[in-house]
């Protein structure tokens, strides 16, 4: 077998085709994707190139009415932006918008009916304010309690308390309460009152980290006994990385020993969850000034370890899937870098044929719905945090989420990240991260354009939307309860 990967076209105006293909699994034959095709003719989790010349016609001919201007830098250079700024602006152009200057922006007189994009300004630019323009604005200062690990535990677990006082909890299909607990592995703050009796009830393998850390920094196995709890404290305090750092600022989350393996190395899913606050409405007369609140979930890649996964290895980079930490830790993941990276079909895949679960196609069928289930209850509780409702301008943002399957094919929440890497170190993150921006800007695009003309917004009706599934509506917002219902 080849651990090639084909070379995958990004989809932008000068390089889309007018179809999409299931990729190629990285790890298999040419035969062997044949005989894939005949284990699953539906449609893939994941299809790329993103046709914009395509989907971009479409839009056009749709919304030909509802486009307005895109305003761009004056140095494309200065834009601050974690990807391609000129992509960016290029998908822009290509859906209908017509580029505009900064330095003329002044001169545009805002149609209610119209979207305009003021996505690429110069830094130190203030961009046009106001309901017909859209900005990514990547962090809401309400998005702390979701995006700190020990913030997002205890968020969770006040809302559901709130949720089951006034009898507004989400439901599984057999009418049980839906909990954080089914999802999110307990999590135990250093600094609280409670720390020794709390271990000693639930001994096992914690995972140190910083409520606040980011690519697998300061991360620590430790093991707690529950006869010797203060014994194995003091023994990991003092041998930590976070000496240096409040008792607040760490959290022990219980690590899960028996995760599900992939060619018996550990592996994580890195998902995305788009957030779009369109804005309508003049503020004025009978036309009140209206915010809506969309999250949309995109299966993002698998992450794999290099090395073959051992609950008692000591070394942290079999036991973490982050590049970062891969990378620095191990010798030869400049050679390997190619295999640590699947495509979400690789997975299911590969669960088909060495039938490692009981019904084929549970990671197409049954995994990445519950994904966007839980991305919904996240939504539906955070939405005082998510939604950017207090702005003026329509607004956008896209973040990075990691979760887990045990053995038991159990999903866990690991954390979100509201800046994550756009980094292309392998030829699967080629082929998904750019065409995942370009998908995401058209339909931001779109989802603005209906919002403002009072068009339903579903998957059913969004052209421009191809990998995106929408999570929560603000239009219905019964839709992310259904999906618990569904699923759990």
């Amino acid at each position: 077998m080849s651990d090639k990967k084909a070379s995958i076209p990004i989809g932008d105006k000068n390089n889309s085709s007018s179809s999409t293909q299931l990729v190629g699994n990285s790890s298999t034959s040419e035969s062997s994707l044949e005989e894939a095709a005949t284990i699953s003719s539906s449609p893939p989790i994941l299809s790329t190139p993103y046709p914009l010349e395509d989907k971009s016609a479409i839009f056009k001919k749709m919304y030909a009415h509802s486009i307005g201007y895109s305003i761009q830098a004056a140095n494309m250079d200065s834009v601050k932006l974690r990807t391609s700024a000129a992509r960016l602006q290029r998908t822009i152009v290509s859906l209908g918008f017509t580029k505009v200057d900064e330095s003329m922006a002044d001169c545009i007189v805002p149609e209610e009916s119209k979207l305009n994009w003021a996505l690429l300004t110069s830094k130190g630019t203030d961009p046009p304010s106001g309901p017909s323009y859209m900005i990514m604005k990547p962090f809401v200062s309400r998005m702390y309690s979701m995006c700190s690990k020990w913030q997002l535990v205890q968020s969770l677990r006040i809302a559901d308390q709130r949720m089951q006082q006034h009898h507004q909890s989400f439901l599984t299909g057999s009418g049980n309460l839906f909990s954080p607990q089914e999802f999110i592995p307990n999590t135990i703050n250093l600094n609280s009152p409670n720390l020794e009796n709390d271990l000693a009830s639930q001994p096992g393998v914690y995972l140190a980290k910083p409520a606040r850390g980011s690519m697998g920094e300061h991360m620590q196995l430790v093991r707690i006994r529950s006869n010797r709890v203060q014994e194995d404290l003091l023994s990991f305090l003092l041998s930590s990385e976070f000496t240096h750092m409040h008792r607040s600022q760490v959290i022990l989350q219980q690590y899960i020993e028996r995760p599900l393996l992939i060619d018996k190395r550990k592996f994580d899913m890195r998902v995305y969850m788009l957030v779009v606050n369109p804005k309508r409405g003049s503020g004025t007369g009978d036309r009140p000034r209206q915010s809506g609140y969309f999250a949309f979930h995109h299966p993002g890649f698998i992450r794999l370890c290099s090395e073959p996964y051992d609950p008692e290895h000591a070394d942290i980079a079999v036991h973490l899937t982050n590049q970062s930490i891969q990378a620095k830790k191990v010798d030869t993941f400049r050679r390997l870098k190619e295999v640590t990276t699947w495509y979400p079909d690789e997975l299911n895949d590969y669960l088909n044929k060495r039938r490692r679960t009981n019904c084929k196609d549970w990671a197409k069928d049954v995994l990445y719905p519950k994904v966007g289930a839980i991305l919904g209850y996240i939504a539906a509780v955070y939405r005082t945090h998510m939604d950017d409702r207090n702005c003026r301008t329509s607004t956008f943002r896209i973040l990075g989420v990691d979760l887990l399957v045990d053995e038991q094919l159990r999903l866990y929440l690991l954390e979100f990240n509201e800046l994550p890497a756009w980094g292309l170190q392998t030829s699967v993150l080629v082929s998904i991260k750019p065409n995942l921006w370009l998908e995401a800007i058209s339909l931001v695009s779109e989802v603005a354009v209906r919002y403002k003309a009072y068009l339903p917004i579903d998957d059913e009706h969004l052209v421009t939307r191809q990998n995106f599934r929408l999570a929560y509506t603000s239009e219905d917002v019964n839709f992310a309860r259904r999906n618990i219902a569904a699923l759990y």
